[in-house]
């Protein structure tokens, strides 16, 4: 009994080692989930551009991806490890022709395979403002300038750039110095270098018209010049044509309550955005002295009462580049012409002399090549240049041109303003009383007359001067 049980222990276990050295691993079916894709997209895109990637999944082995189907055929691309799908043939995402692209896609494990759909919307092309610049190089108000915008024909203005826009909108474009609305009255705007073009020009509001690509806008805002003229006897301002001589009413400056009379010099300081004039002395019963002017009053401070009697006259002014003013002054008709400065608090430096000319009248003053020389007037339509220690290096006799009076000797360059490179002078012609506007060309040495601003000393003009219209 013994020895058989050990023999039937014997054989179990046999029986069990040859079962277990011949079963190999389970085999497993392959089992792929996958999901249908769809995405959108804006018309237009580059090649290669990344779509999304297939979300699909297998209990074994790996997965390998490819289309089975396109419409249209060949716009799309598919990696076949990854399943990334991505743009083929830019061309044919248009939305106009193609709204929906679709596709097939399938999975496969060994000789296993799903399938699921893919969906591609395109979209219409939205566009935005890319870039927005204002050029304030040739801008001297102090209010900064900003853009606002409308998409709604004007109804509304928003300073946020405009986003989704789409070919064949209309945008407009106005330009806010955050107070009221700029005027083409004051400056000059110039919307050349947007793309698109813009529809409107030369004034502070543009229409854009949306093409293929996005906004490039780009303005140059320019003040505009006045040129003025005085009134010696009322001290009114006059804003003055300089092609015609016309003459149109701006401004008059008070003093304590009084107009501002026998204003002889004035300059505009685009530093401290005041004017500074002088006075004559008529008669001898008062002195000549210093004013600054603030311009949104237009009310006169004596900066300088001349306290002894450091000039009779002083006739033009310049501000030179540090900020302060340079004036030409004499002690009488060819008595002790010289160069005087001043600062913007009316202290005065030493007088300098003017030496290697005898100067006599008018001694209008600018700037001349460079702002170590200055031009200056004289009698007998006659130019100095000078360097700033008063040394005349040069005497111009200019020839009249275009005057009725043709007689030299009867002119005196009362001041001299220089804009866009035309050098104006005002003229007083001794003889008869009478004032002139003219334009000093030193390329062939005339004064070509221009037009006559006034009949006699009744209604004679000085201080012929230029500053930016939105002034006033």
């Amino acid at each position: 009994m013994k020895k058989t049980s050990i023999l039937l222990g014997i054989f179990a276990i046999m029986l069990n080692l040859g079962c277990s050295k011949d079963d190999g691993p389970e085999v497993k079916d392959p089992v792929i989930t996958i999901s249908d894709f769809e995405s959108s997209i804006e018309e237009n895109p580059v090649e290669n551009e990344i779509l999304g990637t297939i979300e699909a999944s297998t209990n074994t082995g790996t997965l390998v991806y490819s289309l089975t189907t396109e419409s249209p055929a060949g716009a799309l691309k598919i990696n076949s490890s990854t399943g990334q799908l991505s743009v083929a043939a830019p061309s044919v995402f248009v939305f106009e022709i193609n709204p929906k692209i679709t596709a097939t896609v399938q999975a496969k494990v060994g000789d296993v395979t799903k399938t699921a759909n893919i969906t591609i919307n395109v979209t219409e092309e939205t566009l935005d403002v890319a870039t927005a610049v204002i050029d304030k190089t040739g801008y001297t108000a102090p209010e900064d300038l900003t853009f606002l915008y409308s998409t709604d024909g004007g109804d509304s203005y928003s300073a946020d750039k405009p986003t989704d826009l789409t070919e064949g909108d209309e945008i407009l474009v106005n330009i806010s110095n955050g107070i009221m609305d700029i005027s083409k009255d004051d400056f000059y705007f110039s919307w050349i270098g947007s793309s698109p073009v813009a529809k409107t020009s030369e004034i502070a509001l543009a229409k854009f018209v949306v093409g293929s690509t996005d906004l490039d806008i780009k303005v140059a805002v320019v003040d505009k010049i006045e040129i003025l003229v005085s009134d010696r006897n009322t001290g009114q301002f006059y804003s003055l044509d300089p092609s015609t001589g016309d003459k149109t009413e701006a401004f008059t400056i008070t003093l304590d309550g009084e107009d501002l009379v026998q204003v002889r010099g004035a300059i505009y300081n685009y530093a401290d955005r005041k004017m500074y004039v002088s006075t004559t002395a008529p008669n001898g019963f008062e002195k000549s002295m210093l004013y600054s002017v603030d311009m949104a009053t237009l009310q006169a401070t004596t900066i300088n009462s001349n306290p002894n009697d450091t000039w009779k006259g002083l006739a033009d002014l310049v501000i030179t580049p540090q900020g302060n003013i340079m004036a030409t002054m004499s002690l009488g008709q060819g008595i002790g012409e010289s160069l005087i400065s001043f600062d913007t608090d009316g202290t005065a430096s030493a007088p300098v002399a003017f030496t290697g000319a005898d100067l006599c009248c008018g001694l209008g003053l600018t700037y001349g090549d460079t702002t170590n020389e200055v031009w200056v007037g004289d009698s007998a339509a006659t130019i100095h240049k000078s360097n700033l220690n008063g040394e005349v290096s040069e005497t111009i006799n200019l020839t009249l041109e275009d005057f009725e009076y043709n007689m030299p000797n009867a002119y005196m360059i009362k001041n001299l303003v220089q804009i866009d490179g035309v050098l104006y002078a005002l003229c007083y012609e001794n003889d008869n009383a009478i004032t002139h506007i003219a334009k000093v060309d030193l390329e062939n040495n005339t004064l070509v007359h221009i037009a006559q601003l006034s009949n006699s000393n009744a209604t004679q003009v000085n201080a012929l001067v230029f500053i930016p219209a939105y002034l006033f």
